[in-house]
């Protein structure tokens, strides 16, 4: 029995962390532009007519907006490289150690239509004033930290259409001064 329908806005957005795993992830951005509340409960997904998946649909206060996981997308590629240089710099007691890390990511579309992909990296946080990071990017932090999103996230977002490639580079300086070390050693993925 139907109580009642609200429409939700659906929009397909792929995700992927590839520091952590070389995947990319299927996910549906959820928004409820109604004053009503959409609670949680099953939900079936359909791509053109054929059945996906039930998956668990989140709670939607109005006005929400949430992202529901469909699993991995395998027609999108990603692959990871980094590469890290140390040096130092100045003379006797104004050493420091400089970290110089570099990110190199690349993305490939292997389906049919255009996408939309988050890349999510990351970038150390210090609460040390004498230690300071540097970032060389185009990629920016989320507006607001989250558990998907903590402290030191930064995104790039990338379009790209069928059959398309593209590469992003990016990457952050750290300086140490002298006698001090990162907990665990300098190096870093």
């Amino acid at each position: 029995m139907t109580v009642d329908e609200i429409p939700l806005s659906v929009l397909p957005e792929f995700v992927t962390v590839p520091a952590v795993e070389e995947k990319v992830y299927a996910t549906l951005v959820l928004a409820n532009r109604t004053d009503r509340a959409v609670l949680a409960g099953p939900v079936e997904v359909t791509v053109d007519g054929e059945f996906l998946l039930t998956a668990a649909l989140p709670t939607l206060a109005p006005g929400g907006t949430r992202r529901l996981g469909i699993g991995v997308t395998e027609s999108i590629e990603v692959a990871r490289r980094t590469e890290l240089r140390e040096s130092t710099t100045g003379m006797l007691k104004g050493n420091s150690t400089v970290l110089d890390h570099r990110v190199h990511v690349e993305l490939a579309n292997r389906l049919g239509r255009a996408v939309t992909v988050e890349v999510r990296e990351r970038v150390p946080v210090t609460s040390d004033a004498e230690i300071r990071i540097e970032e060389r990017a185009d990629w920016h932090a989320p507006a607001v930290s989250t558990p998907e999103c903590p402290t030191g996230t930064r995104l790039w977002r990338v379009d790209l259409p069928p059959g398309g490639r593209t590469e992003l580079d990016g990457g952050y300086l750290i300086k140490i001064p002298a006698g001090k070390a990162i907990v665990g050693g300098n190096r870093r993925n």
